[in-house]
Formats: structure tokens, C-alpha cells, sequence
């Protein structure tokens, strides 16, 4: 009887250590700022709205064809903390198909929208990116409390496009510097 309870008190020693076994440690590291601006997007609140021109089905009748390019800026103002830069950083979530593109929930059919930065001809991929500061969004100077962050959003053909509406929304965080 002895010698039972010694081979199991063994057997449930190597469970025990093998629960508390593990393969590696990393360190999560990020920074809480005290920075603050008041945003307005297109002119509005920090939910702003951009209205995409209406554009004919011709127009994006191929895949990866674009059209409508609508400039729109978030304005920042009365910032406070000593960040020189701002970016947006545009937020990946079920708003964002897999290719970076914003869904449209509206009744157009092979129509995402697409958001770039202003001097660029390559959709920012949202989500695809490492979350580093501008890797979505590009960075611009805040000045005097103030900063204008360009952008532009196009509807972008992923087959032939179907006429409907466009509804897409995109969730996003100021990141300062």
C-alpha cells in the first residue's frame, strides 16, 4: 500500500510541474500620453461625415478601378502637451474587410471604400500596418496648439460595380509625438 501512494504521489508531482511549464515571456510596452486636441472631421465633430460624389457604374467597372476621390481633413485645435506630430491611426475592426478597404453596408454591390493619404496613390491598407505612430495615417505637425491631417476617400471597384448606395464608416485614435 506504501509503494502505491509514492508512484502516484510521483505521477501527480510531473502534472503539477508540467502545468506551471512554459515557453517563452513578452513584454507588452506602450505609453499613455497626456496630450489632447479638440478634433473636427470634415468640419464637423470628431464624428464627422464625408459625402462622396455620385459616380456612374462605368466608372468602376473593373476591379481596382477607383473614382469619386473626395479630399477631407480632421483638424485638430487647443492642443495641450508638448507632441510636435499627429497621425491617425485607423482602427481595424468588422468595418474593415481584409484587404484594408472599408465595408459598404450600403445597397451598391462590389464597391469598398478606400482611404489614402494625400500624396499617395496606394490605399493606406487599415489594419495591415504594425500600429507604429503614421503607420496608417501619415504624421503632420502640430503647431502653435493646431494641425490639419490630409486624407482622401474613394470608392474602389472590386468587380463591376452595381448601382446602390455607399454607406462605410472607420473607427480611429489621434496618435501624438
Amino acid at each position: 500500500m506504501h509503494k502505491s501512494l509514492i508512484i502516484l504521489g510521483a505521477a501527480l508531482a510531473g502534472v503539477v510541474s508540467q502545468a506551471y511549464a512554459y515557453d517563452g515571456t513578452f513584454t507588452i510596452n506602450g505609453n499613455v500620453s497626456a496630450e489632447s486636441c479638440t478634433i473636427s472631421v470634415a468640419g464637423g465633430t470628431s464624428n464627422g461625415s464625408i459625402t462622396l460624389p455620385t459616380v456612374s457604374t462605368k466608372a468602376l467597372a473593373l476591379a481596382a478601378a477607383t473614382a469619386g476621390t473626395t479630399d477631407f481633413t480632421i483638424a485638430l485645435s487647443a492642443c495641450s502637451g508638448s507632441a510636435t506630430q499627429a497621425a491617425i491611426w485607423f482602427e481595424y475592426d468588422s468595418n474593415v474587410n481584409a484587404a484594408g478597404r472599408l465595408v459598404n453596408t450600403g445597397t451598391a454591390k462590389n464597391v469598398d471604400v478606400a482611404l489614402y493619404n494625400l500624396s499617395s496613390t496606394i490605399p493606406i491598407a487599415i489594419g495591415q500596418t504594425n500600429g507604429a505612430f503614421g503607420s496608417s495615417g501619415a504624421a503632420f505637425p502640430i503647431s502653435s496648439g493646431t494641425s490639419s491631417l490630409h486624407y482622401q476617400a474613394k470608392y474602389y471597384a472590386t468587380g463591376a460595380a452595381v448601382a446602390g448606395t455607399v454607406t462605410a464608416s472607420v473607427n480611429y485614435t489621434v496618435q501624438y509625438q
